[in-house]
C-alpha cells in the first residue's frame, strides 16, 4: 500500500511538473526531423498574402484595435469578459473589417472570443498581434539592451507563439494580463508586430552606445551594415520569435517593428528637428530576411499628423538621396505626402499601426478644430483610401471603443489621475478615439435635443422672474435645462464651484453675485454662448503661461476676489514652424490657446437625423438644454467630486472634495444681486454604462463594404 501511495505521488508530482514546464515554462521536445513549415501569411514583395487551401492569395488589411478598456475598470485589469469580445467582433466585422490588432498580451476571454468567432463566420478576422514594453520601461530604460526592456519583448514574444498555438498557462503580473490559453488561433494569426510606441530618448540612448553595435546574424534575421544598435536589437527579438514558432510548432508568419513620425529613417534640417524633437531613426530596411524565413517580414508605422509640408524641411542629403521618390509625389492627401513616401521606399509589404481622430470636444493642435463623428468618419475613409491608393498592405483604425482611462498632455495636470476610469473626460482628446462610444447610465441623464421631457419635478432647483432652472449630472458633465427663455434674449448664469476661490462681481459683463462666483455662463444666442471663468481660478493661466505669454504664473498673479472674468481656453500645439519666427518669440509661440469654454449649438440626440455629436446646448421651444463638461468646471474627479484648490496657496493643482454646486441665473436686465441655490452632489463609486456605435462606424462601414 504504502509503494502504490509513493507511486501514485511520485506520477502526481512528475505530471505537476510536466505541466508547469509545458504550460508554464514553454518546455519542448522535438524528435526526428522538422516537418515542412506551415505559413499562412507571407510577404510577398510590398503585398501581404493568405494560403486559402490551394495557393497564396492577395489582401488588404483593413482593421481596428481591440483593446481591454471598459468604463468603470482599469484597462490593465483586463475585466472585459468573453461575451464583450465576441460582442464586438460581431460589430467589427459587419463593419466590413476582416482585421483585429492587439498591441499586447490580451486575457484568454478575447483569444477564445477570436476563436470562437472565427469558427462561426464564413468571413473569420484575421489578429495582428503586438508586444511591448510598459510605457515606465519605455521612458525609464537607458538603452534598448537593459534587462526589463530586451528581455521583456524576448519572454512576451515566445509567450505569445505558444498562446496563439493555444498552449500557454500565463500568470498576470503587474499591468501584464494573464489566462489558461487553449484555442488555437494561429490559422487567423497574421504576425507579429514588436512595439507599441517608442520613445525616442531610448532610440537615441541606444545608438549612441559606445558599447552596442548595429550588427546582428541570427538563424531567421540579420542587420544591413547601415544598421544602428537599436535595429540590432529588433532583429535579435524578430530573429528569436521566430526560431521559436519555427522549431517548436513548424509555423512561420510575418514579423515586423514599429515605427513612427519621430522615429522614423527621415532626417530634416536641424531647426525643424529641434521643433519636432526628432534626434532618432530606425529603418525597417535594415532589418533583412534570411532564406529560412520564408514568412518574410513588414514595415509598420503609427501615424498622427505633424506637418503637411515635411517634405520641405528633409535635410539636402536625404533631398538628394530621395529625389527619385519625391519626384511627382502629391502632397495633397492625408499626412501631405507621408504615405506616398513610405509607400514608395519601402521594399516590403507598409501597414499602417494606428491611425484615428478623436471625437472629444477639446482640441490639442491650433487650426486643428474638434471633429463631430461624422468628420470623423470621413476623415477615415479618407485615410484608408490613401492607404491603399499608395501600395500599403492596409492598417488598422485605433481604436474600437472610447478608452476613458487614456490621459492628454494638456489636461493631465488637472484631473486625478487616479479616477480616470471612472468618468468620460469630454476635454481630454485621446479618449475619444473610437468608433464605439461609451455613455454613462442604463439611460441618459439628459438628451441634448432642447426637449424637457426627460426632466422631473425633482430635478428644479430654483425658478423665479419667470424661469425655472433644473439640474442634474453623470459622468460626463452637469446638465442644465432653463425654462421661460428664447435664443434672442441673453441670459448669466453664474456659478460657485469652489469655496476658496471666487467673485462677488464680474466687471464685464457688469454683474454681481449673491455669493462668491468661479464661473459665469453666458447664454448669447446659437453663435455667441460662452463659459467665463475667474482670471485666478484660470487653469490655463496657472499651468501653461510662461509657454503661452513667457510669464511666470506665480508671480503678479490675479487678486483672490478678481472681478476680471476671462474666456476659458486650453492649451494646444503651435503648428507654425520655429524658423518663420524670431529667436525672441519662439518661447512665446510654442503653445496657442484654443477658447474651448465657447459653447457649440446642436442636436445632442444621437437618433435625430440632424445629430451633432459636438453639440453642447441646444434650444427647443421655450427653453435650452445644456451640458458642461466636468473638466470644463475645474472638477478633476467628479467620481469623488474632487476639486481644484487655490493654484497660488497650494502652487499648483491641488485637490479639495465639495459637496455642492451653486448655480444662478438672471436675465440680460436683472444683474445685480443675482440669486444662487445649491445642487448637492456626492459623486459614485460604481459605474453603468450603454455602448453606442458612431456615425463614424457607419461611414467606414459604407466604404469598407462597399464592394459587397
Amino acid at each position: 500500500m504504502k509503494r502504490f501511495v509513493a507511486a501514485a505521488v511520485l506520477l502526481l508530482a512528475v505530471g505537476i511538473g510536466a505541466y508547469w514546464a509545458i504550460f508554464y515554462g514553454g518546455f519542448y521536445l522535438r524528435f526526428g526531423e522538422r516537418p515542412s513549415v506551415d505559413i499562412p501569411f507571407r510577404a510577398e514583395g510590398t503585398g501581404l498574402q493568405h494560403w486559402d487551401g490551394q495557393g497564396y492569395v492577395p489582401f488588404i488589411l483593413r482593421g481596428v484595435d481591440v483593446s481591454a478598456s471598459l468604463p468603470g475598470h482599469y484597462a490593465t485589469a483586463y475585466d472585459t469578459g468573453e461575451e464583450d469580445y465576441l460582442r464586438w467582433f460581431e460589430a467589427i466585422g459587419d463593419m466590413g473589417a476582416n482585421a483585429v490588432r492587439a498591441t499586447s498580451i490580451m486575457n484568454d476571454n478575447f483569444y477564445n472570443a477570436l476563436y470562437t468567432y472565427n469558427t462561426s463566420h464564413s468571413r473569420p478576422l484575421y489578429l495582428l498581434q503586438g508586444t511591448s514594453v510598459s510605457d515606465a520601461v519605455g521612458d525609464g530604460s537607458k538603452d534598448a539592451y537593459t534587462s526589463s526592456f530586451l528581455d521583456s519583448l524576448l519572454e512576451d514574444g515566445k509567450s505569445l507563439v505558444d498562446i496563439i498555438h493555444g498552449r500557454k498557462d500565463l500568470p498576470a503580473v503587474g499591468i501584464r494580463s494573464g489566462g489558461i490559453y487553449r484555442q488555437d488561433i494561429s490559422p487567423w494569426v497574421i504576425g507579429f508586430l514588436i512595439g507599441t510606441e517608442w520613445y525616442a530618448d531610448t532610440i537615441s540612448y541606444t545608438d549612441h552606445s559606445t558599447i552596442r553595435s548595429g550588427a546582428y546574424q541570427g538563424a531567421y534575421f540579420q542587420t544591413t551594415a547601415d544598421a544602428t544598435p537599436f535595429e540590432a536589437a529588433m532583429a535579435r527579438v524578430m530573429d528569436e520569435i521566430t526560431a521559436y514558432e519555427t522549431d517548436k510548432y513548424s509555423a512561420q508568419r510575418p514579423v515586423g517593428f514599429l515605427c513612427d513620425p519621430s522615429c522614423d529613417f527621415l532626417e530634416y534640417e536641424e531647426v525643424y528637428a529641434r521643433q519636432m524633437e526628432k534626434h532618432a531613426q530606425a529603418n525597417p530596411e535594415h532589418v533583412t530576411p534570411l532564406p529560412a524565413m520564408e514568412a518574410g517580414r513588414f514595415a509598420a508605422y503609427r501615424l498622427y499628423d505633424f506637418c503637411d509640408t515635411f517634405t520641405d524641411y528633409l535635410s539636402s542629403r536625404q533631398k538628394q538621396s530621395l529625389a527619385p521618390l519625391l519626384a511627382g509625389m502629391s502632397t495633397n492627401q492625408p499626412y501631405g505626402g507621408y504615405l506616398g513616401l513610405m509607400g514608395r521606399y519601402h521594399t516590403m509589404p507598409v501597414l499602417a499601426a494606428g491611425y484615428g481622430f478623436s471625437t472629444s470636444r477639446g482640441a490639442i493642435v491650433q487650426n486643428q478644430a474638434p471633429l463631430s463623428e461624422e468628420e470623423q468618419g470621413r476623415r477615415l475613409v479618407e485615410v484608408s483610401q490613401a492607404l491603399e491608393a499608395n501600395g500599403w498592405a492596409g492598417g488598422f483604425i485605433s481604436t474600437w471603443q472610447d478608452e476613458w482611462d487614456r490621459r492628454s498632455w494638456n489636461t493631465a495636470f488637472a484631473a486625478v489621475p487616479t479616477e480616470h476610469y471612472l468618468w468620460h473626460d469630454l476635454q481630454t482628446v485621446d479618449q475619444s478615439y473610437g468608433l464605439m462610444a461609451f455613455e454613462p447610465g442604463k439611460d441618459a441623464a439628459c438628451i441634448l435635443d432642447g426637449n424637457a421631457s426627460e426632466w422631473t419635478a425633482a430635478d428644479l432647483l430654483l425658478e423665479g422672474g419667470g424661469m425655472r432652472l433644473s439640474a442634474r449630472y453623470d459622468a460626463e458633465g452637469l446638465y442644465l435645462l432653463l425654462e421661460g427663455v428664447s435664443q434672442e434674449e441673453t441670459v448669466y448664469l453664474p456659478l460657485d464651484v469652489s469655496a476658496e476661490v471666487g467673485s462677488f462681481s464680474c466687471a464685464s459683463p457688469s454683474l454681481t453675485f449673491q455669493r462668491e462666483t468661479d464661473f459665469i455662463l453666458c447664454l448669447d444666442g446659437t453663435a455667441n454662448s460662452r463659459l467665463l471663468v475667474q482670471d485666478h481660478w484660470n487653469p490655463l493661466r496657472e499651468r501653461f503661461l510662461y509657454e503661452t505669454e513667457g510669464d511666470d504664473p506665480f508671480l503678479d498673479f490675479p487678486g483672490r476676489d478678481s472681478a476680471k472674468f476671462v474666456p476659458l481656453g486650453m492649451a494646444v500645439q503651435n503648428p507654425l514652424l520655429v524658423d518663420t519666427l524670431t529667436p525672441e518669440t519662439r518661447a512665446l509661440q510654442r503653445l496657442w490657446v484654443w477658447e474651448t469654454g465657447k459653447l457649440v449649438h446642436g442636436n445632442g440626440d444621437s437618433q435625430s437625423p440632424d445629430y451633432y455629436s459636438l453639440a453642447d446646448f441646444c434650444y427647443g421651444e421655450g427653453c435650452v438644454e445644456i451640458r458642461l463638461p466636468w473638466l470644463l468646471l475645474n472638477i478633476g474627479a467628479p467620481a469623488s467630486m474632487m476639486v481644484h484648490r487655490d493654484y497660488y496657496q497650494h502652487y499648483g493643482v491641488e485637490f479639495k472634495q465639495i459637496r455642492e454646486l451653486w448655480i444662478g441665473v438672471a436675465r440680460d436686465g436683472e444683474r445685480d444681486g443675482i440669486l444662487m441655490e445649491a445642487l448637492r452632489v456626492k459623486g459614485w463609486k460604481s459605474l453603468a454604462f450603454r455602448e453606442r456605435l458612431k456615425e463614424s462606424y457607419y461611414i467606414v462601414q459604407a466604404y469598407w463594404k462597399g464592394g459587397d
